[in-house]
């Protein structure tokens, strides 16, 4: 479970879709913690090539004319430099049809020999864990998978564990970042207003902007999907993610005192017209196109969604400089955003499988450099010029972008070299620099009451923090929202947190 103030699961497939178009998966793409082995690989065991069928996200865009996901010049290089016959399957594209797909295929017995899932699956990691139909995983990677058990902390391989056995190879993401506060400088610069630094300077930033520019609102947001459009407002009070480590133990961030102080803040910046009033029924598409076309100079959005906004405002306004800037210190000393979990995707075998131990043997070998560098960049001197120890694409590399294959291991320096390559640096860095926060569901491994209670519990917070905020109901409503979620059982999953986290069970 990722909620990620609402948004968890749309960090993943959004990224996913954006980098994947400009040979980056992202933050939500398989990566690397800048340790994968070039030593120690595991051959596999016969001549000829074993045929492993592999299961992963549809993260795709159409494949050109003549090639599929088996048919291509990456797919294909898999193969040689592995020595396994790996055939891909796309899951469907719609998450309940996915998620379908996924439970009747391993409930069926006939299944692929690996699955690879994204976060937002880890429900059904847990379940299919639960179910035992999952390949115990501990004695093949002692055997077979010495560069894959190198890549993790044992910390980090916790995440991958059912009932403390190990069900799962987990990746890291590269990227750290997820959304920022986007401002529109020109107009601070117009006005003669600095960047706001302290969280009295960002109201009275707010009040001079709707004094000066009647026809501008100073700050939007998207509240009909959630509440991360607010991110940028609530760091100013407690780290804006569901559950964070405090003084030796879990704590739920909505029911921390500053949540309060948060939704006086915000119910007063509501009031007094310095956030949108139609942030309620707006969604990402509409703060995009207000942020673009000047009807509004500040909003929380993701990093990803950073460039085409920018473009499309210098398209109307070509002096217009839209650009994140740091999020504004709390009174009471908070500051950072949220943080995407450092640990990626689960690669599963299922129980039916008959390679197993190939499919370890495969996973250990595709850890190392060369098959990295090669799923990135494809083949130097042909998608690729090597420059001051970078790759440099070349016009060739367009032709190669199947995002499909980024569900593989990666590395830091790549990631981010790609990011570069792309012109995405400008968006992400200034995010990454202010990621801060984790949450701590993400840490752990499936806890049931977590994800039995997860969207209960998200909905009713959002449905009292939004009407606390837009004034349909008192601030003395925050006590009752506490009641309610103590009675819906909030309690019972911060100590099944806190006892996962902090291994007190």
């Amino acid at each position: 479970m990722q909620m990620r103030w609402n948004h968890g699961k749309r960090i993943c497939t959004t990224l996913a879709i954006v980098l994947g178009a400009v040979t980056a998966l992202a933050a939500c793409s398989g990566g690397g913690n800048g340790n994968s082995t070039e030593t120690s690989s595991s051959e596999p065991t016969t001549k000829e090539k074993v045929t492993l069928k592999v299961l992963v996200p549809n993260n795709v865009a159409e494949f050109p004319s003549g090639k599929d996901v088996n048919n291509n010049e990456i797919a294909n290089g898999i193969r040689e430099k592995t020595g396994f016959n790996v055939q891909w399957e796309l899951m469907p594209k719609d998450a309940e049809a996915k998620n379908q797909r996924l439970n009747v295929t391993m409930a069926s017995g006939d299944t692929p020999d690996l699955i690879i899932l994204q976060n937002p699956d880890k429900p059904l990691f847990g379940n299919f864990a639960q179910q035992g139909l999952l390949t115990p995983l501990d004695s093949l990677l002692d055997d077979s998978g010495p560069n894959i058990k190198k890549l993790m902390t044992p910390e980090q391989w916790k995440s991958a564990k059912w009932e403390g056995t190990t069900y799962a190879i987990r990746t890291f993401n590269y990227s750290s970042a997820t959304y920022g506060l986007l401002a529109r400088k020109d107009i601070l610069a117009e006005l003669g207003l600095k960047e706001p630094k302290t969280q009295d300077d960002f109201y009275e930033v707010l009040k001079a902007i709707k004094a000066k520019k009647p026809d501008m609102v100073p700050y939007t947001a998207n509240l009909a999907e959630g509440l991360t459009g607010l991110e940028a407002i609530a760091s100013m009070f407690y780290p804006p993610v569901d559950f964070v480590q405090k003084d030796g133990k879990v704590v739920y961030t909505a029911a921390l005192p500053e949540a309060k102080s948060f939704l006086e803040f915000a119910s007063k910046l509501y009031g007094e017209g310095l956030i949108d009033k139609e942030s309620v029924v707006n969604k990402t598409a509409n703060i995009k196109e207000k942020l673009a076309s000047g009807k509004a100079a500040m909003a929380t959005i993701g990093w990803w969604e950073a460039q085409a906004t920018e473009t499309a405002a210098k398209e109307k306004f070509p002096g217009s400089q839209l650009a994140f800037i740091d999020p504004p210190t709390g009174s009471n000393g908070a500051f950072g955003m949220s943080k995407v979990s450092v640990v990626s995707k689960y690669f599963v075998i299922p129980k039916a499988s008959k390679h197993a131990k190939e499919v370890v043997e495969f996973l250990n070998k595709a850890t190392e450099q060369e098959i990295i560098d090669f799923i990135s960049f494809g083949v130097e001197g042909t998608h690729y010029e090597k420059k001051d120890g970078k790759a440099v694409p070349t016009k060739e590399m367009d032709n190669i972008k199947y995002k499909v294959y980024y569900n593989m291991f990666d590395k830091v320096e790549l990631g981010l070299q790609r990011m570069e390559n792309a012109g995405l640096a400008p968006y992400y860095t200034p995010v990454a620099n202010v990621a801060k926060h984790e949450n701590v569901v993400d840490l752990v491994a499936p806890v049931p009451i977590v994800d039995q209670k997860n969207q209960e519990l998200r909905d009713l917070r959002d449905q009292y923090f939004l009407k606390i905020i837009t004034g349909a109901l008192p601030l003395s409503a925050y006590d009752e929202f506490l009641d309610k979620w103590k009675k819906a059982g909030g309690e019972d999953v911060v100590k099944a947190l806190d006892e996962a986290y902090n291994g007190k069970k």
